[in-house]
Order: structure tokens, then C-alpha cells, then sequence
């Protein structure tokens, strides 16, 4: 399996909310990090970063991958439109960039996700 494969597995994954299931990608000291929030070492911090407190407005969340790029060294780049589901109602698309990292076992050791999800926290109207 290269390592574009990986990465849409999972985010086919992440598709799901099974951050357990995900978890099995991570080497056991990979890095994560969302936007500009601090790193998140190591599996059991992972868990909690993956499930942070917006997952409270979010029902359901579709990656389109519209490029992706492996650009060797275990390094691939990808450019998403994340589809989310609201729990009030509403259908939000934002653009996404993640940079992955692979170990030689083809593990997921750095997950650095660039995005702007303050509409996702937007109250209905208040643009």
C-alpha cells in the first residue's frame, strides 16, 4: 500500500468518527496537529485532539481529495473540501491542506492540518 493509499484510507476513516480504528495508522509517538492549536504526542493525545469539542456540531463529514501529492521521503501533501453536516441543520464546505509524514512501516508519524473551521462554531445568520 503506498502512502497516498493510507491517507485515503484514512480519511475514509476519520469519514466514520472511529478515531480507535484510526489510531492503528499513528506510530506510537506520531505528532498531530490542527490549525494553530498546540501538537497533540503520541497516540493517547492524538485521541483527544481527533475528538476535539466541535465534534458536538458536527453529524457527519465527507474528504473530497481534490490533489494529492507524494513527494517522496514518506511525505505527502493533499489539497480537501470537507463536507460537514451540522447538528443544527446546516451543510458546510471548507478547503482543507494536510501534510502527512510516514515512518518505514508506513505509519503515520506527522499530521499537521491546515484549515479554518471557524464556520463550523458560525451561529445560523450571524455571518
Amino acid at each position: 500500500m503506498s502512502h497516498s493509499d493510507t491517507v485515503r484510507r484514512l480519511l475514509k476513516i476519520f469519514e466514520t468518527f472511529n478515531v480507535p480504528e484510526a489510531m492503528k495508522l499513528f506510530a506510537k509517538d506520531a505528532t498531530y496537529q490542527f490549525g494553530n492549536f498546540p501538537p497533540a504526542v503520541g497516540i493517547d493525545q492524538i485521541k483527544q485532539a481527533a475528538a476535539p469539542s466541535h465534534m458536538d456540531f458536527i453529524k457527519s463529514a465527507t474528504f473530497d481529495v481534490k490533489n494529492m501529492v507524494e513527494a517522496g521521503g514518506g511525505v505527502v501533501a493533499c489539497e480537501i473540501d470537507i463536507t460537514y453536516g451540522t447538528t443544527d441543520g446546516r451543510t458546510i464546505t471548507l478547503p482543507c491542506a494536510d501534510l502527512f509524514r510516514f515512518n518505514e512501516q508506513g505509519l503515520v508519524t506527522e499530521m499537521k492540518i491546515f484549515m479554518d473551521a471557524t464556520p463550523l462554531f458560525a451561529r445560523p445568520g450571524s455571518a
